[in-house]
């Protein structure tokens, strides 16, 4: 029974071969499709003009189905190589729709928010614009790392963007620096001159906003020194100058209270050789003094000399001049030669205010009033500074003038140029 059972299960194997290559056999063959070949065809042509994602999308696919089954074909030969030649062409121009249309909604929504200074929409539309295609779009870049310059320099101060800006300042100076394509370096309200302006901008950015903002003016003095020193409107804005005197006018408050704190320690019960070992500590403290009241004289007096001379920042000229009179008095002890001194500071080179500061010894005077005696030596306490500078700072000209911006039409920022009128 075994035998039979399997005898039957050949049987209807070998049959089931026979069926299906006689169903083969009976197969059309693609070339002789004719009226395949020509639905194709017409649809590829039909299709061929209209220039939507959807018509292009089905143009390709259509394509792509001739040649898979008549490119082999003597009869489809020529249409065949034409869309062989052409379909990567094709596909390239449907990416490129396809990606203008994924583009559109983002940019849309940044040019609108420029315009009505809606920055969480520019920040958000930009954000995406830079992650996801940042060959087209770092110019964007300089508008996120721009805002919150002028944001925090409003009155109160308005900070919500400033971590956002400082990535993007950072990120825009980076590429700047390492020579990276930027397709233009005007938008508006943000207009740059070129690299070296846009440079310039994005260090004060940082630096402002690290100053005034993070309250770190140790870190902040390296960007605005980058600013001083860029060929940019930055190297005459009285504001990266002042910013960095502030750094400098802490340092000049604390050295007084360190000279101070060790004469104090001077003892009328100290021996001779004690008393001039901490004389001179006294000293070399008061060099370090006199050379960082020199270094905040210096920029004082460039903020002083870039501030805008109009009626309307007089009040500020008026504060700046207040506080070079108070450092003068804190190196000099006197108030005469201030002015001549400026004139003079001004002329020479700027300092980097990340350079070690070199102190600076006075002549030992041939008899100084006594505050302190220790056996048979003097010292004086060196008076402190005074009126601590505003942290204030005008609204104009920290930010880039908007005047400077040309007149715009269209799209404010584009896949390919920025459109002007």
């Amino acid at each position: 029974m075994k035998t039979i059972f399997r005898s039957f299960n050949v049987a209807v194997l070998v049959a089931a071969f026979c069926v299906a290559g006689a169903t083969a056999g009976l197969a059309q063959d693609p070339c002789s499709d004719t009226a395949g070949q020509d639905a194709l065809s017409n649809k590829v042509r039909e299709l061929f003009p209209k220039t939507d994602l959807a018509s292009q999308t089905a143009k390709i696919d259509a394509g792509k189905q001739f040649v898979e089954k008549y490119g082999a074909c003597d009869s489809a030969k020529e249409f065949a190589d034409y869309l062989k030649t052409n379909l990567p062409k094709w596909e390239a121009g449907h990416d490129k729709v396809k990606t203008a249309a994924e583009q559109k909604p983002f940019i849309d929504k940044f040019n609108a928010g420029l315009k009505t200074r809606n920055w969480d929409d520019v920040y958000a539309a930009g954000k995406e614009l830079i992650a996801r295609w940042p060959e087209e779009f770092r110019a964007a870049e300089l508008v996120l790392g721009s805002i919150g310059l002028d944001e925090t320099a409003k009155t109160p101060r308005v900070t919500k963007w400033n971590d956002d800006t400082l990535k993007y300042a950072k990120m825009a100076i980076a590429d700047l620096e390492s020579g990276k394509k930027f397709t233009t370096y005007e938008l508006p309200g943000f207009v740059f001159k070129n690299k070296d302006d846009a440079l310039g901008w994005m260090n004060y950015t940082v630096g402002y906003i690290t100053a005034m903002d993070k309250g770190n003016k140790k870190d902040a003095v390296t960007y605005l020194y980058k600013a001083s020193q860029a060929a940019s409107d930055t190297a005459s804005n009285s504001v990266v100058y002042e910013t960095i005197g502030l750094y400098y006018f802490d340092e000049v408050n604390r050295l007084v209270e360190d000279v101070k704190a060790k004469i104090a320690t001077q003892s009328k019960d100290d021996t001779e050789e004690v008393a001039k070992q901490k004389v001179e500590v006294i000293k070399q403290a008061v060099a370090q003094l006199n050379g960082t009241a020199e270094r905040a004289l210096d920029v004082y007096a460039r903020a002083y000399k870039f501030a805008p001379k109009d009626e309307k920042n007089k009040a500020y000229r008026d504060k700046l001049y207040k506080n070079l009179q108070d450092v003068y008095k804190v190196r000099f002890g006197k108030p005469e030669g201030l002015d001549a001194y400026i004139a003079s500071t001004t002329a020479k080179p700027l300092p980097n205010p990340t350079s070690p500061i070199t102190p600076v010894f006075d002549p030992e005077p041939a008899a100084a009033p006594a505050t302190s005696t220790s056996g048979s030596t003097t010292t004086t306490t060196p008076a402190p500074a005074a009126e601590k500078p505003d942290a204030k700072t005008p609204a104009k000209p920290v930010a880039k003038p908007a005047a400077a911006a040309k007149p715009q039409s269209g799209a404010v920022i584009t896949a390919a140029k920025k459109k002007k009128a």
